[in-house]
């Protein structure tokens, strides 16, 4: 039996490239889902898979798919002097942590981290959002028109991870220029030495700020995430000092990029689709399953990625070894094979298995911490902004590869 070789689909290839993307890519992964389900793009440099069954499989597929030190893969066309010089991000992305780790290291970190993230520590988180969401739709009521996004679903994520992590205030405003710069090179799979750069310069300072951050810990514990991580043990084992430092870009990375575009889109569709925003006042019932539809409709992360660490054969095509894959999230969740109407945004809808968090050994540890974000966020506005409305004008995407969220989103009272 002979499989389909790695060959380009110029006109879906140069799609993937295009404004389009970023706009709207939901026509896009239509085609994707129809005519090249399993694709080879030469833009990406990676094997896409758009279908929801193919998604899903895969993200749950550890025999054949590995987290660890995917990011390597990024590096492969640069000269030899380029990735010299990207040395100290290379090493750090070549190290393991709850996300870039396989099993057996996979099983030990999850139990670490969740250490510092029992339903219990997340719980007791409730009241602290639900203050910093009052204050700052307090203050954003009092304005008559504002940016929803600069003034709550940007920095109430970010101040309660820095909270959590023991940072000191003044020093909040780096982590969201940190995260930034950090996730800024990924996306697809290959990189420029332009973009990799500005990535390493704010990956080492976050690196020399939480190194300062864990030994005062360690001397001098706290009632913080920072202070459960460093002294939490497994079966007798501790993070090492790579892994720990891995961990903690992890839990500022995905702690508030994906809540911040799920905060954003939701209140967006909201108010932006039919009668939504009537219908949540009419029912505040329906909150959970309005944040459950604004994850599938509109997925706050849009593409996951795996390094194929064998070659092995799927939907017909030969996949081989270290070759990258990227899991189109945002297309699977819109998968007409899959979901009743999926380009309909429904905040009734009952039956949402979507894959915005992932899914396996790899689902989001966050997930039930950024669900209770966007709860407290939306009852808020709710019961301080009933009658809020869309500022004409007023929106625009952020313009980031990997993720899907407002830049600005103008709202009034």
């Amino acid at each position: 039996m002979s499989f389909q070789q790695p060959h380009a689909h110029p006109g879906l290839d140069d799609l993937l490239v295009s404004p389009a993307m970023m706009e709207d890519p939901y026509p896009i992964y239509a085609r994707l889902r129809r005519e090249a389900p399993v694709l080879w793009s030469e833009r990406w440099q990676a094997w896409v898979v758009s279908r929801y069954d193919d998604v899903a499989a895969s993200l749950k597929d550890k025999e054949n798919l590995s987290n660890e030190n995917r990011q390597a893969l990024l590096f492969n066309h640069l000269s030899e002097g380029e990735r010299t010089k990207l040395a100290p991000l290379r090493h750090y992305f070549a190290q393991k942590d709850v996300i870039g780790s396989d099993p057996p290291d996979h099983t030990r970190l999850r139990a670490l981290v969740q250490k510092a993230f029992t339903p219990r520590t997340v719980a007791s988180l409730g009241p602290r959002i639900r203050a910093l969401a009052s204050d700052m739709l307090g203050q954003a009521v009092k304005q008559g028109r504002f940016d929803f996004v600069a003034d709550v679903a940007h920095p109430l994520p970010v101040i309660l991870i820095a909270e959590m992590l023991g940072a000191p205030i003044q020093d909040r405003p780096l982590f969201k220029r940190w995260s930034a710069d950090i996730l800024g090179f990924q996306g697809t799979g290959k990189t420029t030495v332009e973009l990799a750069s500005v990535s390493q310069k704010s990956l080492l300072e976050m690196f020399d700020y939480m190194s300062r951050l864990i030994d005062e810990r360690r001397a001098n514990p706290q009632d913080d995430v920072i202070t459960a991580l460093a002294l939490a043990e497994e079966s007798g084992q501790r993070f090492t000092r790579d892994e720990l430092l891995a961990t903690c870009n992890t839990l500022l990375t995905a702690g508030h990029e994906t809540t911040t575009n799920l905060i954003g889109t939701l209140v967006r569709l909201l108010l932006a689709t039919g009668d939504s925003w009537s219908q949540l006042k009419a029912e505040p019932a329906l909150i959970d399953s309005a944040i459950e539809e604004a994850l599938r409709y509109d997925a706050p992360k849009q593409r996951n990625f795996r390094r194929i660490k064998k070659t092995h054969v799927f939907g017909g095509v030969e996949l081989g070894e270290n070759q990258m894959i990227f899991q189109l999230i945002g297309s699977a969740n819109r998968d007409p094979e899959r979901f009743d109407n999926p380009d309909s945004f429904d905040i009734r809808r009952m039956e949402n298995d979507h894959l915005s968090f992932g899914s396996g050994i790899h689902f989001c540890l966050g997930a039930p911490l950024a669900r209770m974000e966007a709860r407290i966020v939306l009852e808020t506005l709710l019961s301080l902004m009933p009658g809020c409305s869309l500022v004409e004008g007023g929106f625009k995407w952020q313009e980031r590869v990997q993720f899907r969220g407002p830049g600005e989103l103008w709202i009034k009272s």
